[in-house]
C-alpha cells in the first residue's frame, strides 16, 4: 500500500501553518493553563559536581575518600558504584582496589578531562533547570524537587534517578564530532549526544522516574499515549526549548512526521496495531532506531511516541479543564483517545 505518496496540497498547507506557528503548534502554546510566573517561585537549582569530586579523588587516601563520598552523596554514590559502574558494594574490601584502578585508568582520565572541559560552565543548564523545576512546583506542588548532579560513567546510561537525586552522565554529551563516539554508537544516535540536550534529558529522566506507568502493558495505544504524556508535560515544563530538541529529531525528521502524520495514523489504524498487545510491534514504534520499521527509510525512529504526543496535544486542547497533574494521573488511555478528537 503506497500511502506515503504525499498529497502536495496537504504538504503546502502544513508547511504554511508550521511557518506561521513558528514550529507548528502555536495553538497548544497559547493555553493559559500553562502560563507560570516563575519569578515568584522560590527555587534555585544548583548542580552538584559529583563528577569533579570523583576526578579529584586522592587515591593515596582512597578509603577516606570513599567514606567522604558516601557521606556527601548518600544513596547516589552506592547506585553509581554498583548499578552504573559495577564496581561492587562500597562496603566490600575489594571495592577500594577496583575504584582506584578505575581512577588511574588512562582512557578514563582522558574522557574525564574532556568532559570537564566541555561542561566547565554549567550556569546555563542551571538556569533552564531552575525554570523547569519552578514549573514543577507550580503544576505538581506535592512533588519533591531532587538534588541535581553530574557524573561521568564511561559512556554508560545517560540519566540516573534515585528517590532523592537525578544525575546525568556528561560524557554522553560531548558533541557529534567527539572522536570516541564513532566506535560506540550508531550515526543516528549522535543527534542526542550534544550539550544542548542535557537540560531536557534531565527533565525527561525525572518525569519517567516520577510518573512510571502504573499498569505496564504491551498494548501499543497505552504505550504511545503514556510517552505522549511525558512529551507533553516536558514541553510545558520547558516551553522555550525547540520541539526538535525535546524529541531528539533533526528539523528534517520533524518535518517528515508533520508531512506524513495522516498516513502514519491511517496505517496504524488499518493494521489494527493500536490495540495489539505484542511487544515487537510496540518496540518498532517506540524504541530508538534509525527509522520506524513499518514506515519508509526516510522516517525517523520512535514515531509512535511522536504520534502519542500529537494525540495528547489534541486531548489537552479539547479538554481545557484538565490540569497537567490530572493528565499524568489518568491512565485510561482508551478514554483519552476518545476524548482527544484526534483527526490528523
Amino acid at each position: 500500500m503506497s500511502f506515503f505518496s504525499t498529497n502536495k496540497k496537504i504538504i503546502i498547507a502544513a508547511a504554511a501553518i508550521m511557518a506561521a506557528a513558528a514550529g507548528g503548534y502555536f495553538l497548544f502554546k497559547k493555553d493559559s493553563r500553562f502560563d507560570v510566573d516563575t519569578s515568584k517561585i522560590n527555587l534555585q537549582v544548583k548542580i552538584e559536581r559529583f563528577d569533579q569530586d570523583i576526578y579529584h579523588t586522592d587515591t593515596t587516601r582512597i578509603n577516606e575518600e570513599i567514606a567522604r563520598f558516601r557521606q556527601k552523596y548518600g544513596e547516589f554514590f552506592d547506585v553509581y558504584s554498583q548499578g552504573v559502574m559495577e564496581f561492587g558494594n562500597p562496603e566490600d574490601e575489594e571495592f577500594a582496589l577496583t575504584f582506584k584502578a578505575f581512577l588511574r585508568d588512562s582512557v578514563f582520565h582522558d574522557v574525564y578531562t574532556e568532559s570537564l572541559q566541555v561542561f566547565d560552565d554549567v550556569s546555563g543548564i542551571e538556569k533552564k533547570l531552575t525554570d523547569a523545576f519552578r514549573r514543577v512546583k507550580h503544576h505538581f506542588p506535592n512533588k519533591r524537587i531532587p538534588r541535581v548532579l553530574m557524573h561521568v560513567s564511561g559512556f554508560n546510561q545517560s540519566v540516573v534517578a534515585t528517590d532523592s537525586a537525578i544525575s546525568i552522565s556528561i560524557d554522553n554529551y560531548l558533541g557529534k564530532d567527539y572522536a570516541l563516539y564513532s566506535n560506540l554508537v550508531f550515526r543516528y544516535q549522535l543527534t542526542g549526544m550534544v550539550p544542548e540536550k542535557v537540560p531536557s534529558d534531565y527533565m525527561t529522566g525525572w518525569l519517567l522516574s516520577e510518573f512510571p506507568m502504573q499498569k505496564p502493558t504491551e498494548r501499543l495505544l497505552d504505550n504511545i499515549l503514556y510517552r505522549g504524556k511525558i512529551m507533553f508535560t516536558l514541553e510545558k515544563l520547558m516551553p522555550n526549548e525547540d520541539e526538535c530538541l525535546l524529541m531528539t529529531y533533526t528539523p528534517e525528521q520533524m518535518k517528515w512526521c508533520y508531512d506524513n502524520e495522516r498516513q502514519m495514523w491511517t496505517y496504524m489504524m488499518e493494521e489494527k496495531h493500536l490495540f495489539k498487545s505484542e511487544r515487537m510491534i510496540s518496540a518498532k514504534y517506540i524504541n530508538e532506531a534509525p527509522s520506524t520499521a513499518f514506515f519508509p527509510d526516510e522516517s525517523p525512529g520512535r514515531t509512535g511516541i511522536w504520534i502519542g504526543w500529537q494525540i495528547i496535544r489534541s486531548y489537552m486542547k479539547n479538554n481545557p479543564s484538565v490540569s497537567l497533574a490530572q493528565l499524568m494521573d489518568n491512565e485510561n488511555y482508551q478514554e483519552i483517545l476518545e476524548k482527544s478528537g484526534y483527526r490528523p
